[in-house]
């Protein structure tokens, strides 16, 4: 495939007229440095010489305005074939994204449901140890009643220490981190000021600030809001 280039062109014209123009710029400039004022007359040959740079300005500014204006449209024109070759990529970005973020929440989610499983056991076994001991107690059988309330113990502290370690998938040059975006507002029921900040009008970025500052845990009445996973890849 044959590499496209775009380059500035400069019609001959227009270059020996910018030599000239530079010429008689640097003229100018020189006989500014020379420049004396001592005398009225010298005043006034200061504020002819004044006029002229001024006339000067206004014929480079108008020198170069044809090429600027060309270089602009050429630049219009490729940003235009940049964004009309970038909007698919960034189409597919976003879906990938989505699919492999979607994926992510599920595996925690599914994380979070085996943990609160595991706890939900290690509770029953405690309360069953606990059930165990007071029967024992009830009995008279006072070494079994505390074999069993030290093992309801250990139990009950199991249950409440249950953590299953995260195992959230891998990818090279891809990470993600938990974030959170607004599902509805229900303007009418959002309180104007929340923890200090105010909201109303409902200010979605103030929300969302709130919410991640929470990590998740806020209630703020008419607004509902779900977990994701925010994907970046890095090249």
């Amino acid at each position: 495939m044959m590499e496209e280039k775009v380059v500035a062109v400069i019609e001959p014209q227009s270059a020996q007229g910018e030599e000239e123009l530079q010429s008689q710029v640097t003229d100018i400039e020189l006989r500014a440095g020379r420049l004396v004022v001592a005398d009225d007359s010298q005043y006034e040959e200061a504020g002819e010489f004044g006029v002229l740079l001024k006339q000067k300005i206004a014929e480079v500014t108008e020198f170069f305005s044809p090429m600027k204006k060309a270089a602009h449209e050429a630049h219009k024109q490729i940003c235009d074939r940049e964004k009309l070759m970038l909007e698919p990529l960034k189409k597919a970005e976003k879906i990938v994204k989505k699919t492999m973020g979607d994926y992510a929440m599920r595996k925690e989610q599914e994380r979070i449901a085996a943990e609160e499983a595991a706890r939900k056991l290690a509770q029953e076994e405690a309360d069953r140890k606990l059930q165990a001991a007071i029967s024992a107690e009830e009995e008279g059988d006072e070494i079994a009643a505390e074999m069993a309330m030290l093992d309801a113990e250990i139990a009950d502290r199991a249950a409440r220490s249950v953590v299953i370690e995260d195992e959230s998938p891998k990818a090279k040059g891809v990470s993600y981190q938990k974030d959170w975006q607004i599902v509805a507002i229900s303007p009418g029921n959002v309180p104007v000021e929340v923890n200090g900040v105010v909201i109303r009008p409902v200010d979605e970025a103030a929300v969302l600030k709130l919410i991640r500052a929470s990590k998740g845990t806020i209630k703020i009445p008419g607004v509902a809001y779900e977990e994701i996973a925010k994907m970046s890849f890095r090249r």
